[in-house]
């Protein structure tokens, strides 16, 4: 490997250690704002309350009703996606480091030169030269 090549690869391995870090300290975080929004604003990521305010009679315009509904289940739609995209970054980044490893305890390849198969005239006279 060049220098160049070796530095790049330094460097992607140090973010990988980096990523492990702050990936596990996203995922926490993010349970503690769904857990905080759980207990201060439930309305947010509980569709169920929702219905409830809406059967009580509540919750006055059926508009922003809908909109709350779905509102909320987007809400927690994104943050599944969040914790997703966290969990595929890890398998990424874990794949990553795999090949990274496997390419530095590979040898160099040698190149290797190969011979043209002869064409169909040396053929031929090859032939006619041994007839």
């Amino acid at each position: 490997m060049t220098p160049e090549q070796q530095h790049y690869v330094q460097k992607r391995l140090r973010h990988i250690r980096w990523w492990n870090w702050l990936g596990w300290l996203f995922l926490p975080a993010l349970g503690a704002f769904y857990a905080w929004l759980w207990q201060n604003k439930r309305l947010y990521v509980d569709p169920m309350l929702l219905l409830d305010k809406l059967r009580f009679g509540q919750v006055s315009d059926i508009e922003i009703a809908k909109l709350a509904a779905l509102g909320n289940l987007a809400f927690l739609g994104c943050g599944l996606l969040l914790a997703s995209l966290v969990l595929l970054t890890y398998a990424a980044l874990w794949t990553e480091k795999q090949t990274i490893h496997m390419l530095l305890k590979q040898p160099p390849i040698e190149p290797v030169v190969t011979v043209d198969p002869p064409t169909l005239e040396e053929n031929s006279t090859n032939e006619s030269k041994q007839s």
